[in-house]
């Protein structure tokens, strides 16, 4: 009876959580036009990224896996399976895009920035294990699996709390501000000391106390527009105002993207194509958030000395469309294919449509 009740509660709820892929999508996109600023900014010499702000979607990411492994997980099923459902999502696509880098370095190093591949930073990579490289940042040789990084961390302190059954967010929360407290105490040591420690974390945190928020809330669970894009107007207001005072900090985009999160889960959109599209773009951020960099890079590489700046970003208004096309297909006959592969011998009773990373 208990399963039965989650089951209809989660299916109650997944056409609500629609909005979360619209965010996640969002998020993703934002990373995009971040280092689609970026790379103009390096190539061109400009005085600062004009779309620095996209930088905070990781943020919103790590808000949103905190929400969603709150919600989605049930200790009844066990850590095991929690670990298999989880590693079928991420590793995959990761594996064979860090592979895919390693080939591109020992063949055209020229095409990558800081990429040392070696024995100890490919095991390093493959699992999820930072390290830090010469430029001094703490990445893996796909650099932006320095996420993953976190992610998997979070997964393996939510997992071992699953343990404690109905209270592991509660446990997982203590965990993840506990380090936090203590990076703050002791910051200096090692690379795996700092990084682990870092208070980006509280953004797990902070997404499992606002799905506690949401399963305490009738209000909240039954949403409103109004109250949504006044939270999302917030979000932008408030990290606008922050930043211009005190410059970019983790308390700015930590608000932004629990507003944000917050924001869209009010939301209550209309069904109909665009919603269905934006959301498939949603299911695969995952692929867009991965690969984007390298898309983008290789027609700054390429022209970025050849030709003027409205022209390459011409061009790259054009790979940016293309990469989200690529990104869909990725998803359809790569990341779903394998994640049911793995997954065959699992038979979920009822899973909410968004997807944590």
């Amino acid at each position: 009876m208990i399963n039965e009740r989650v089951l209809s509660i989660r299916q109650s709820n997944s056409k609500h959580f629609e909005s979360l892929q619209v965010l996640r999508f969002a998020a993703a996109f934002a990373v995009v036009l971040f280092h689609f600023g970026s790379g103009l900014t390096i190539q061109y010499h400009l005085d600062r990224n004009y779309l620095g702000m996209g930088a905070a979607g990781v943020d919103v990411f790590f808000v949103l896996s905190g929400f969603i492994i709150s919600y989605s997980s049930d200790p009844a099923r066990g850590v095991a399976y929690f670990a298999r459902k989880r590693l079928s999502r991420i590793v995959p696509l990761y594996w064979l895009l860090t592979f895919a880098i390693i080939l591109i370095a020992l063949v055209k190093p020229n095409l990558l920035n800081s990429t040392i591949v070696s024995v100890e930073t490919v095991v390093k990579s493959l699992l999820f294990i930072p390290y830090e490289k010469s430029g001094g940042a703490i990445q893996p040789i796909l650099f932006l699996g320095w996420t993953l990084c976190y992610e998997m961390f979070f997964y393996m302190i939510f997992g071992a709390c699953l343990l404690f059954g109905a209270k592991a967010t509660w446990y997982a929360c203590a965990i993840v501000l506990s380090l936090v407290a203590l990076g703050a105490i002791w910051p200096h040591g090692s690379v795996e000391w700092r990084f682990y420690t870092s208070p980006i974390l509280i953004e797990f945190a902070l997404g499992m106390m606002l799905h506690k928020a949401y399963s305490a809330s009738s209000a909240f669970r039954s949403g409103s527009n109004t109250v949504a894009v006044a939270l999302v107007i917030l979000a932008c207001g408030a990290h606008f105002l922050i930043t211009t005072l005190a410059g970019p900090n983790i308390f700015a985009s930590s608000l932004l993207a629990v507003l944000l999160v917050s924001g869209f889960l009010l939301m209550r959109l209309p069904a109909g194509k665009i919603l269905a599209t934006l959301v498939l773009f949603g299911d695969a951020s995952y692929s867009l958030y991965l690969i984007h960099p390298y898309t983008l890079q290789l027609p700054i590489k390429l022209l970025g000395d050849h030709f003027s700046i409205s022209f390459v970003t011409g061009i790259l208004v054009l790979v940016t469309l293309c990469t989200i096309g690529i990104s869909v297909m990725l998803l359809k006959f790569f990341e779903r294919p394998m994640q049911a592969f793995l997954m065959r011998r699992s038979k979920p009773i009822g899973q909410p449509v968004v997807q944590a990373e």
